[in-house]
């Protein structure tokens, strides 16, 4: 049998060498692990298989091209790398072992460098490369990319600093109960140490009686529940302490729950502190309320009311009141209760109001509630049995177990005060200071009642007033356009609502001014409303009124919205300025007349004079002319004019110094009658003259003569009034003529006077013509029609009789002219 060795040739063997060569490069290539080696000293990178060509980024050509140990690591890792080779190099290398874990063999920690300069942590192991003689020639390295395990541990570092560190119990167990980790959290929540509880059970967690809820969770959450609750636990000195507690199951890769992790978190004062917000909320709820219906409704019984119930909820008290302190000047205060609740047990409620005044006023300061209402001070008395301030308590008082009475203040002064009885456990300092904001909102509405009741009461006084006074007050929507009068003199109010049917009542001819006052104010051109005007009343016939008003609320875009103002009936003001004005008028044109009357008697009898001179001598010219036809037609034309002039003076004599006799009797029916027989012929048919006598006799003393001239002037002036015709009318009536007098100035003496009234139905005269009249050569006739003396002549001779002439006019409705005469005593007519 030949022996195989016999066959192993050198050429064989140096062929089995390449082939076991080529073998084991394949496989270093294809190691599932990244491989390098350099070689020593130069530390050049003689060979890498394909991981670490991938992890590194660099090529065969690299290498060949030369590539060095301290360019795939930083400095820091090629530093600590040389470091470990020598302290390796100076104990035992172990040939042909390069990768045994032997005892003290290090994995090292390595920053590797990437051909693109990125960098990324990896974990090695190295070996020496040894020739034949045991000197290392080169270095062996297998790394791993390690990128994915340093962030985990890196991630497990944080969760495992933020477990530490977070103020909640963190607290971890396996599926038996048995704790596996306990936070510092655990530690400060419960009081245990971590040491002393790891590896016991929560049950030392669970209050008595809660044992079996521990395990009820804990088998929830084995079963894949994630549990919340607000349940309650016990700490290590044995306090019980409220927690909001979350258990979740830690579930292995393949999804299995290997243990339970549970978060913990005290919440005994959150409770705590919701309790108290919510109470709070109730008691402002309450006071919204409260002065929400005080505000739309104005029941301040109800609301009070309202508010002890709510009072007595807050506190768990079993009865109380709400009172406003009650006091004569200089005397002890009183309360009067305007909230009173009765004990719930029957006999107490039958006591109590059987032994409560009729009007629930209470004057016995000698009681606990009396301690507040002297002192202004808080008084909390949990034993008022045997509390010497109570004096104990009054007759038929109810079961009084603890009392808490507050006051109620309002700019420094105890307008009232709550009183609250027989709560469990009694009351405290920690209610007066809750009960702050309601003892607050009580004093407001009490101020905001008796403001009440004062505005009330001033509206009354206000209202009794405006009834008795000229001025209506109203209020004007101006969006719906409705206007109201809501206080005062209901003469001056809309007849309906709205200021349509209020401008219907306005004289039409103050329409338009009122309207435009309104208009102008609306558009803010006016400050305010401010317009005299007539205004059509009730019985009736128009007064003057004052209207004043402003805007007193606008839309944001400006647009008025509301308007409040006044009707003030000046009647009786305009009427004493209108009749002001008029004597005012009638003074003026009586001096006047009375300087005229004497320039113009003094003109005309100078002029008299001349007249005389001028007449005479032209008759002596005619006497002496020859028996010229021609030249006697001149000297009677010069004497007709001259007679004229005479004549004018006769006249001016009589409007300046008329000479009238005073002796003779005068029956004015007669007079009116003659005058009447004599101016027929010049009126009529075109003018109607009727006549009207008065009653009685009418009887003055003067002349019968100049009162006819009067009277024809009159006539005459009223048909020249009436182009297209008309009626005048002749009147005779009596007048007592008075301080408040209409028809005469002020110089004209009291008593009674003949009044005879020429009416006219022409176009009337406007004030500026009216004025003036009387004016000597006024008037408003065409050129040689009228020499302007009639009327003032007319006026003259009336004031000669002891009378007067006055006219009034309307345009487009007539004249009226009254002739004023004093009554003839009885014995002057004898």
């Amino acid at each position: 049998m030949t022996n195989p060795a016999d066959l192993e040739t050198p050429e064989l063997l140096v062929q089995r060498y390449l082939e076991l060569s080529a073998e084991y490069e394949q496989f270093r290539y294809h190691l599932p692990e990244a491989l390098i080696e350099f070689e020593l000293p130069s530390a050049r990178v003689t060979s890498m298989n394909r991981l670490a060509e991938v992890l590194l980024g660099y090529t065969v050509e690299d290498v060949l091209a030369g590539l060095y140990g301290y360019q795939v690591v930083d400095e820091e890792s090629w530093r600590r790398a040389l470091r470990a080779g020598e302290e390796d190099f100076a104990g035992t290398v172990h040939k042909g072992l390069p990768y045994e874990r032997r005892p003290g063999q290090q994995v090292h920690r390595f920053t590797a460098i990437r051909k693109d300069g990125s960098r990324f942590p990896i974990e090695a192991q190295g070996s020496y490369i040894v020739d034949a003689r045991g000197v290392p020639t080169g270095v062996r390295f297998l790394f791993r990319d390690i990128s994915a395990r340093v962030a985990a541990e890196r991630e497990h570092a944080r969760l495992a600093a933020i477990v530490e560190s977070a103020g909640d119990a963190i607290v971890s167990r396996d599926l038996e109960g048995r704790i596996l980790s306990w936070n510092r959290g655990a530690e400060a929540l419960y009081g245990w140490t971590a040491a002393e509880m790891i590896g016991r059970t929560a049950d030392v967690l669970a209050p008595p009686g809660r044992e079996d809820e521990v395990r009820e969770l804990t088998e929830r959450v084995k079963r894949g529940e994630h549990v919340q609750v607000t349940t309650r636990r016990r700490a290590r000195d044995g306090r019980i302490i409220d927690v909001e507690l979350s258990l979740f199951p830690v579930r292995d890769e393949a999804g299995q729950v290997m243990a339970i992790g549970g978060i913990a978190r005290e919440i005994t004062e959150r409770l705590r502190m919701t309790e108290e917000l919510e109470r709070t909320n109730r008691l402002l709820g309450a006071i919204s309320r409260a002065q929400a219906e005080f505000i739309a409704s104005g029941d301040h019984q109800a609301v009070f009311e309202g508010l002890l119930a709510a009072l007595l909820d807050l506190t768990e008290s079993e009865y109380g009141f709400i009172g406003e302190t009650m006091a004569e000047p200089g005397g002890a205060p009183k309360l009067r209760a305007i909230a009173l609740t009765y004990p719930e047990d029957p006999a107490d409620r039958a006591r109590l109001a059987e032994a409560a005044p009729p009007d629930l006023v209470f004057e016995n300061l000698d009681t606990l509630f009396g301690v507040t209402l002297r002192t202004g001070e808080p008084v909390i008395s949990n034993d008022p049995g045997s509390d010497p301030r109570a004096h104990g308590t009054p007759p038929g008082h109810p079961r009084l177990t603890s009392y808490l009475g507050l006051p109620i203040v309002s700019r420094g002064e105890v307008v009232g005060m709550v009183g609250v009885a027989n709560r469990p456990g009694g009351y405290s300092d920690a209610d007066v200071a809750f009960l702050r904001p309601f003892l607050a909102t009580c004093a407001t509405l009490i101020e905001a009642l008796r403001a009440e009741e004062q505005r009330l009461a001033a509206e009354r006084r206000l209202a009794a007033a405006l009834e008795r006074s000229e001025i209506t007050l109203w209020e004007w929507d101006v969006a719906r356009d409705e206007m109201v009068a809501f206080a005062g003199n209901s003469e001056g109010a809309p007849p309906q609502p709205g200021l349509p049917h209020w401008l219907e009542r306005v004289h039409p001819d103050d329409r338009r001014a009122v309207v435009a006052a309104f208009e102008a104010h609306l558009r803010a051109e006016a400050s305010a409303i401010d317009v005299e005007h007539r205004y059509l009343l009730p019985g009736g016939g128009y007064g003057w009124y004052l209207t004043r008003g402003r805007i007193i609320e606008r839309a944001p875009n400006g647009r008025p919205l509301r308007a409040v103002g006044s009707f003030l009936n000046i009647t009786r003001r305009k009427e004493a300025e209108l009749e002001r004005e008029r004597l005012e008028l009638l003074v003026r044109q009586a001096q006047k007349l009375e300087s005229l009357g004497v320039l113009a008697g003094g003109v005309a009898h100078d002029f008299n004079n001349l007249l005389t001179a001028v007449l005479g001598n032209l008759y002596l010219l005619r006497q002496a002319a020859p028996a010229d036809p021609a030249l006697r037609e001149l000297i009677d034309d010069a004497a007709h004019a001259a007679e004229r002039g005479a004549g004018l003076v006769r006249r001016l004599l009589a409007f300046g110094r008329p000479d009238i006799a005073q002796d003779e009797v005068v029956d004015l029916d007669e007079l009116i009658a003659e005058s009447a027989a004599l101016a027929r012929p010049m009126v009529e048919p075109q003018v109607k003259l009727v006549i009207r006598g008065g009653p009685g006799k009418a009887r003055v003393k003067g002349s019968a003569s100049a009162l006819e001239q009067v009277l024809v002037n009159l006539f005459v002036n009223a048909r020249d009034a009436m182009p297209e015709g008309g009626t005048i009318t002749v009147t005779r009536t009596t007048a007592e003529l008075g301080s408040r007098r209409r028809w005469a100035p002020p110089e004209l003496p009291r008593g009674r006077y003949h009044v005879i009234a020429v009416r006219d139905t022409g176009t009337g005269m406007p004030p500026e013509v009216l004025e003036k009249i009387f004016d000597p050569f006024f008037t408003t006739k065409p050129v040689g029609r009228g020499s302007g003396l009639g009327l003032p002549t007319a006026l003259a001779i009336a004031r000669a009789h002891g009378g007067w002439l006055s006219a009034e006019s309307t345009p487009g409705r007539g004249s009226i002219f009254r002739l004023l005469l004093p009554v003839l005593a009885e014995g002057d007519a004898r």
